[in-house]
């Protein structure tokens, strides 16, 4: 994530191409990654899913809770709501991406519009990107057959990043698959331990 917002730091901690991937491991999210350069520069498409075992409301308050996203997204650190008005929000972020020995400092001014327990659009305000643009889906799951299992929620991201900066293609693909799987395992674990 993002959240949403952080998907862009997870996406740029590789850069490189082709697609990246299908779920490996039970429970584990479903990550593709596909880079083109139809604008004259590193463009990619990422999208991803996974399954929560927590109710959809519960869901929805993990991914929108932007003041506390850097205390459980690795990499993120810091996440802020610089205004709000009805469901719009602007969010400012800082973390950074590792290329092997290189760390890059990554600021996002992100506009973000919410449409309750069911998406989240965002795109990219100011921040050393050239583009990013992405959106977050939410769809609830019938609970399991005890009643106490709760509800389990299917969540889908879907985005279009672009750096502002230099980023490795050898094993671009490779790192931007890792880092984007332990930021939704990040995001699905704290879904599943809140109250």
């Amino acid at each position: 994530m993002r959240l949403f917002l952080l998907c862009s730091l997870v996406a740029l901690s590789g850069s490189a191409c082709l697609d990246a991937g299908a779920q490996t491991t039970a429970g584990e999210p479903d990550i593709s990654v596909v880079m083109n350069h139809a604008k004259g520069y590193p463009l990619f498409a990422v999208t991803a899913k996974m399954t929560a075992n927590a109710d959809i409301a519960r869901s929805w308050k993990v991914l929108t809770d932007y003041d506390r996203l850097a205390e459980f997204v690795p990499n993120l650190s810091s996440s802020q709501v610089l205004s709000s008005e009805g469901n719009e929000r602007v969010v400012t972020q800082n973390g950074f991406a590792r290329f092997l020995f290189i760390r890059q400092n990554i600021d996002l001014v992100l506009h973000v519009t919410e449409q309750p327990m069911e998406a989240i659009d965002i795109r990219l305000v100011s921040g050393n990107m050239r583009e990013y643009q992405a959106r977050w889906e939410l769809q609830a799951i019938s609970p399991m057959r005890q009643p106490e299992d709760g509800g389990r929620t299917r969540i889908s991201y879907a985005g279009i990043i672009a750096p502002g900066f230099y980023v490795p293609t050898l094993f671009g693909a490779t790192l931007m698959k890792r880092d984007l799987r332990n930021m939704l395992n990040a995001v699905k674990a704290e879904m599943e331990k809140r109250p």
